[in-house]
């Protein structure tokens, strides 16, 4: 009966490894924070990927112009 139980343990060893691998490949958004509950971050992409961890709305800080910002935000997580 030992041969079903490896193959058991094999398999669970195979799956954990799977996911371990899938969440440490992730990318995390680059973000610094400025204090006060304001966040610096190099694109826009980013900024929405941060705010959208937490389900909390996002609004950019002195935006250039009207729609998304290009280049480096400025934001809250409202």
């Amino acid at each position: 009966m030992p041969f079903p139980i490896r193959r058991f343990a094999t398999l669970l060893i195979l799956i954990l490894t799977a996911l371990v691998a899938g969440c440490a490949s992730r990318t995390a958004p680059r973000v610094t924070w400025l204090g006060d509950g304001v966040f610096k971050s190099p694109t826009a992409q980013e900024a929405e990927a941060y705010c959208r961890n937490f389900g909390a709305p996002m609004r950019f800080l002195d935006p250039k112009g009207p729609g998304v910002p290009a280049g480096e935000v400025t934001y809250r997580c409202d």
